[in-house]
């Protein structure tokens, strides 16, 4: 039992991490104009943005964007990093409680 809950606790930090890459790869373009990644950066962020697109685009189309302005933010992102707080919590609770 505690071997799942091994595996299971670092398959969710592992996404969490993740989660956290892909927050600083989508601010890169905003704070270099003309930034384009090429070769294995490309593929870096192709394989993130793969891994991590479709949970918070299904929370996005569930709840849109809070708008301040012209400026909008993803709560589908918020939401998939919270989900992911409790479920590793609750992982914790249940395997080594």
């Amino acid at each position: 039992m505690i071997l799942t809950g091994t595996i299971l606790t670092w398959i969710i930090e592992i996404y969490t991490v993740l989660l956290i890459v892909r927050m600083l790869m989508s601010w890169v373009p905003l704070l270099i104009r003309d930034f384009e990644p090429r070769g294995a950066l490309a593929v870096a962020f192709e394989a993130v943005y793969t891994v991590t697109d479709p949970p918070i685009k299904f929370f996005d189309r569930l709840v849109p964007p809070v708008r301040f302005g012209n400026v909008g933010f993803s709560v589908g992102f918020i939401i998939v990093f919270v989900l992911l707080a409790i479920l590793q919590r609750v992982v914790v609770t249940i395997f080594w409680r």
